[in-house]
């Protein structure tokens, strides 16, 4: 028994579609359930849309009560809904920085509030955190997306120690860049006039749009997979760009931390002679 948020395009799609096909039942969530509609039809009594703004929490709570009582049960969570906000920095108003926030971060808090009293219920249960490459590495011109990954990961560590003495566990997922609608969604957003280098790399990136590397059927189909490891990990790159990012990412983090050790160590405290 599965519940996807953002089910209703890209990665959230199509893992809806795989997990039905698999012969599991879930509940989507979603704000527009015309795109899941076919499936609806095509898989009776096995896919429960659910239409709700997930940034208010008391009205989440309540809806998804009702849904996952009239399934029975609760087994993997996906916190999959978010989007980007392009932009360079300076450029970014607080409203829109707090919205960014309020998607990728919060609302993923709310579901969390929402169902892990049926897992810990059930003292089992997955808990798939959909962050992306970005949640590890920056990029110029996304630092709101980045921000609200990074926050979204750092709650996702400290959640998997909480969670895994109880059976439940935490997986953060990050893809790379996958031939959805995700990144043609944030360029058609683009806006600013400062001359700056960010608006030219923002450009580049937007031009690649239809060009990724990544599957999203083939993510989806990674994702059943990792929901049935007896021992998943903590952290899961799904895209050869999202493996070698976050690679060089940590290699260079290494030889810097390496680099400046002295340094670093220097401020401890000193036993007095």
């Amino acid at each position: 028994m599965w519940l996807v948020t953002g089910a209703s395009g890209g990665l959230g799609q199509a893992l809806v579609s795989e997990v039905l096909s698999a012969g599991e039942r879930v509940i989507a969530v979603t704000r527009d359930d015309k795109p899941l509609q076919p499936l609806t039809a095509a898989f009776p009594g096995r896919l429960r849309t659910v239409s709700v703004d997930i940034t208010d929490a008391g009205t989440l709570r309540a809806v998804l009560d009702d849904a996952i009582t009239g399934f029975g049960r609760l087994d993997v969570v996906v916190n999959n809904a978010g989007y980007a906000l392009a932009g360079p920095f300076e450029e970014l108003d607080d409203a829109e920085l707090r919205a960014q926030f309020e998607v990728n971060f919060f609302a993923a808090a709310n579901v969390l509030r929402a169902v892990l009293p049926y897992l810990r219920a059930a003292k089992a249960g997955r808990v798939l955190q959909i962050s992306s490459l970005a949640g590890q590495i920056g990029a110029p011109g996304m630092s709101a997306y980045t921000a609200s990954k990074h926050a979204l990961e750092g709650l996702s560590v400290s959640l998997a120690a909480e969670l895994a003495p109880l059976g439940i566990r935490t997986t953060i997922v990050e893809p790379g860049a996958a031939r959805t609608g995700f990144r043609a969604d944030w360029a058609s957003r683009l806006y600013g006039s400062a001359p700056l280098p960010v608006h030219e790399a923002l450009a580049r990136s937007a031009g690649a749009a239809g060009g990724q590397a990544g599957d999203p059927a083939g993510m989806a189909q990674a994702l059943v997979i990792l929901a049935d490891m007896p021992s998943p990990p903590l952290r899961l790159p799904l895209g050869s760009d999202a493996v070698t990012g976050i690679g060089n990412a940590r290699s260079d983090q290494l030889e810097e931390l390496r680099r400046f050790t002295m340094l670093s160590a220097s401020t401890d405290h000193t036993k007095a002679i």
